[in-house]
């Protein structure tokens, strides 16, 4: 009897052996070419002694591949790495447009609300909450002429001070649904209405209702004039007119909400991209919402007039439309970013489980062409080897 225990005993190691040996063998030859040819597209363009950027391949909810290059901070020399929270610009409208859906699935606002239930300023007539997300309100650009003209730039401007403006009634671009202009005035005016129903102020609710439950553990709207610590903070730069990099952070316009401002990292997003994929952050019928087009953009590729569709020939042959803080076609959708020292692009296709993600801590002209080329690897590699090596 005891042979015999000593015999199962050792069975059971042996087993446990090839059971972990199996999870650790080799990934498939075509796939460590993938990330060979990903790794020498991004060495041969960013240095490691400058600002960088990091990205990440995720397919069936596994990164295949994903790597930071360059630093996050110039004076301390830390490098970029999946864990490092960088500055979104743009890509927040996503989060923002969730802050909304969660306010509708908790009974407390409609799309079809009109934004005059809550502020009575003449700008606002006719405009509804649906108009602010999906670019059709009409409502004038915050950026020029006003705070950029005549704002005293000593001032941190807050998304207040733009409400403020709102109230001298601005001329509108067009009426509420007559046109489609991409508004960052919209989506801190959807920040204002976060705090203005929830009671919260909107980095609280937003951080409350959306990244902890999408195990964001790490992400945050953030407000220049109320700072708060950024774990692994990578710092935004600008060449000056000399050539040296230059910390940007301190713009007076960091201050505005809604429109950008979350940092986040790639760990982070990937772990929000499963949440969504598996339709658990919010309601069925909310989920649905998300990239489902609530307006169109007009014009063909290259031709639409818009940088963010026409850059990118993924793009051709498609028709687009805007969801919830996405620009959405029938098979994929996307959103870039660009702010001071920043940019960002997330391309998710619709019609399989891919996301690709690129988060750069400058500006220089690179999101481009490291988007568009990784993207080819990857659509490449996926029609020749995926359904051997990944399915």
């Amino acid at each position: 009897m005891k042979n015999l225990l000593i015999l199962l005993l050792i069975s059971a190691c042996i087993s446990c052996k090839n059971s972990n040996d199996i999870k650790t063998e080799p990934k498939p030859t075509e796939l460590k070419e993938l990330q060979s040819s990903i790794d020498s597209l991004f060495n041969a363009n960013i240095a490691e002694s400058e600002p960088g950027a990091v990205v990440a391949i995720s397919y069936v909810q596994e990164m295949i591949f994903g790597k930071g290059y360059g630093l996050r901070d110039l004076e301390t020399r830390e490098p970029i790495t999946l864990t490092t929270n960088m500055r979104m610009a743009s890509v927040s409208k996503q989060f923002t447009a969730l802050c909304i859906l969660s306010l509708v699935d908790y009974g407390l606002l409609s799309l079809n609300d009109t934004i005059t239930k809550f502020w009575d300023f003449p700008v606002f007539k006719n405009i509804t909450v649906e108009h602010l997300l999906n670019h059709t309100s009409g409502l004038a650009d915050y950026e020029e002429p006003y705070f950029l003209e005549r704002w005293d730039k000593s001032k941190i401007v807050e998304n207040k001070d733009i409400l403020k403006w709102l109230e001298t009634n601005p001329t509108p671009l067009f009426e509420p649904g007559d046109g489609w202009e991409y508004s960052n005035t919209a989506y801190l005016v959807l920040a204002l209405l976060v705090e203005k129903v929830s009671g919260q102020e909107f980095s609280d609710y937003a951080k409350e209702n959306i990244f902890n439950k999408a195990g964001m553990e790490h992400t945050n709207f953030y407000n220049l004039a109320k700072p708060i610590d950024i774990k692994e903070r990578a710092y935004c730069y600008e060449r000056d007119s000399l050539g040296n990099w230059v910390k940007v952070d301190g713009y007076y316009m960091n201050g505005i909400l809604g429109d950008g401002a979350v940092y986040t990292s790639i760990n982070d997003y990937l772990a929000y991209d499963k949440v969504l994929r598996n339709n658990i952050l919010l309601s069925e019928e909310s989920h649905k919402l998300i990239f489902k087009p609530s307006s169109t953009i007009e014009g063909e590729w290259p031709n639409t007039g818009h940088d963010m569709i026409d850059l990118y020939p993924f793009n051709k042959g498609k028709k687009f439309g805007y969801g919830m803080g996405w620009i959405v076609t029938d098979d994929l959708a996307m959103h870039r970013g660009s702010w001071n020292g920043t940019r960002t692009m997330v391309v998710r296709k619709l019609d399989e489980p891919l996301t690709i993600l690129l988060f750069m801590n400058n500006n220089s002209k690179l999101r481009e062409l490291l988007l568009i080329e990784t993207y080819d690897l990857v659509n490449n590699y996926l029609k020749t080897t995926a359904s051997k090596s990944l399915k």
